[in-house]
């Protein structure tokens, strides 16, 4: 019956099952450390052997990284620090992050178009990259809105990064949804403004009336007396709004530069020091081979 095979009990037997396949796990754990400690003692051991000619092998790396280093094209890196209007930062990251392939296509012709710079001046960008600074500031359903953007741009000409910072912010800037909306809002504001004009003018003239009134008027409009106090009031406070208005249309970019490009004068990269360790390292580890089949050549030759 299925339930008595079920209700069977455990024998010893089974424990000392367990107990042995867990020894031999451990077995093969610890001739696994051992076998790693022989070869790592192993290599030492024929490194010392061999130090001459491993030497040989690390000076050809080393010098090997200098010549490479010499040969690479110095460049510099600087950033800028972008604040968006009340725009969606997914919009100008999808923005960027297609200016970044283009940079590592090498489509230099498409670059210089989007960018409006000679093909020649796109031909020096060696890289660009690009960080959302309040993007971990925010929960994962939410969305992100005028947050300031920071590029960080690597070129191979210092020279280039006064004109690449209004490159750049036009690029985004001439963004056809971004050029649309400011449009609308210039639109918008500039309606307003033009009332208030009309605004301020005729209580300009209504304030002139006031103050020398001729024929029948004597201070008076449709049976009201008028003060001229809440007159220059409501002038002041409607030129005060005009001002910020007129203030708020100089500044209607959907991209503004907090921080611009900083100048350059010491190339941040190549670095001397990575190029000599990584060639030195691998140049090690080939005349490390190299001194292990020496080694098996000696042997098999003792051998025969």
């Amino acid at each position: 019956m299925p339930n008595e095979v079920n209700k069977m009990p455990i024998t010893r037997n089974d424990y000392r099952s367990d107990e042995i396949d867990l020894r031999v796990i451990f077995d093969k754990i610890g001739n696994g450390i051992n076998r790693i400690k022989k070869g790592i003692v192993y290599t030492i051991n024929l490194s010392l052997r061999r130090i001459k000619l491993i030497s040989v092998f690390v000076i050809v790396g080393l010098a090997l990284g200098f010549i490479l280093f010499k040969a690479t094209k110095p460049y510099y890196t600087s950033t800028m620090t972008l604040v968006l209007a009340d725009i969606r930062n997914e919009f100008v990251d999808d923005q960027l992050s297609k200016l970044v392939e283009m940079i590592e296509d090498d489509n230099f012709e498409a670059i210089s178009q989007k960018l409006d710079i000679t093909q020649e001046s796109a031909m020096q960008i060696k890289d660009m990259t690009f960080s959302n600074l309040d993007e971990n500031r925010i929960e994962e359903d939410s969305i992100l809105t005028g947050s300031p953007f920071r590029i960080e741009l690597k070129l191979y000409d210092n020279a280039l990064f006064n004109s690449m910072e209004p490159a750049l912010s036009n690029y985004l800037e001439n963004n056809r949804y971004f050029s649309k909306q400011k449009r609308i809002k210039q639109r918008q504001v500039e309606s307003i403004i033009l009332k208030l004009k009309d605004e301020i003018k005729s209580i300009d003239s209504l304030k002139t009336t006031v103050a020398t009134p001729r024929g029948p008027v004597n201070g008076f409009v449709y049976g009201e007396a008028l003060d001229p106090t809440t007159l220059y009031r409501e002038s002041v406070g409607m030129f005060k709004e005009q001002a910020e208005l007129e203030a708020e249309l100089n500044q209607l970019d959907n991209i503004q530069v907090v921080t611009g490009f900083s100048p350059r004068l010491r190339p941040t990269g190549p670095s001397l020091l990575k190029f000599l360790v990584i060639s030195s390292a691998a140049f090690f580890l080939l005349g490390l081979i190299y001194a292990f089949l020496q080694e098996k050549r000696s042997k098999r030759y003792l051998h025969s």
